[in-house]
């Protein structure tokens, strides 16, 4: 594969219906984000736009906004968010091509799209975590209980990777269910404006919304059902025509009679 195609396709995601999503989406992250950062918990809750947009765009325009959610959260609630900007991207492209796969259309495929997600930011995160800072943030409460840990294996890189994990799987448990859940109350006819790569994921877009299709085949019967009366009207009126000619042959006859018979009396 060329890498001009390529080229080609990650462009296509950035429509501008996308760009227009990206505050929105990213705006959702920093709600969350920051909300976790002020009430100091063991969450983040920062990649529910992310993961929506992943859905509606595509990956790479879910990696922008993981970007630039790490780059305000950064900037307004914490520095230390910034370096785990790598982490956001990855989890964007992964998120956006698992979509782009038809795994968000099943259960089970939604349970892997959280366990590869969590999987992805646990290394990624657990890596910029120890490189970094030295094993703990002090952003949430994760870090007590990397400290614990810490005490009790003697190992920084297993205690970091340990207390990681097991909040990314509920942290992005969290986030996937509340992004499948958004994503399956849109309307089918604004999800079909945000289509992969404009038409080829959109034959799985209609398992998201049964109820449009069922309308619109009522609508189809009502507008068959009134073709159908319309068209047999003339026949109907033709019909009566018919008798009241085969029956009235005599009334011009009738009529020129009533005169000499009145002028005759």
């Amino acid at each position: 594969m060329s890498a001009r195609p390529v080229w080609r396709g990650i462009t296509a995601q950035f429509s501008t219906k996308s760009l227009v999503l990206i505050p929105i989406a990213v705006g959702i992250n920093l709600i969350g984000g920051t909300l976790s950062s002020t009430l100091k918990l063991p969450l983040f809750l920062d990649m529910i736009g992310t993961t929506v947009i992943a859905c509606l765009s595509g990956p790479w325009v879910a990696a922008l906004c993981g970007l630039l959610t790490n780059v305000f959260l950064a900037l307004v609630a914490n520095p230390v968010y910034l370096p785990y900007a790598l982490s956001s991207v990855l989890c964007g492209l992964v998120i956006g091509y698992m979509v782009k796969a038809g795994l968000f259309k099943r259960i089970w495929g939604v349970v892997l799209v959280w366990l590869a997600c969590a999987l992805v930011n646990t290394v990624t995160a657990s890596l910029i975590t120890v490189l970094v800072y030295g094993g703990a943030t002090g952003v949430n409460g994760t870090s007590v209980l990397t400290a614990a840990l810490v005490v009790a294996v003697k190992n920084i890189v297993i205690s970091v990777l340990s207390s990681s994990m097991l909040e990314n799987l509920i942290d992005k448990g969290i986030t996937v269910l509340i992004a499948y859940v958004i994503v399956r109350r849109i309307p089918k006819r604004f999800l079909s404006q945000y289509a992969l790569d404009g038409s080829e994921d959109q034959a799985d877009l209609d398992d998201l919304d049964d109820l449009d299709e069922d309308e619109g085949e009522d609508e189809r019967e009502a507008t068959g059902a009134s073709s159908l009366e319309s068209s047999a009207r003339p026949g109907r009126i033709d019909g009566a025509a018919e008798a009241d000619g085969g029956t009235s042959t005599g009334d011009p006859a009738d009529l020129d009679c009533e005169p000499t018979q009145r002028s005759e009396r």
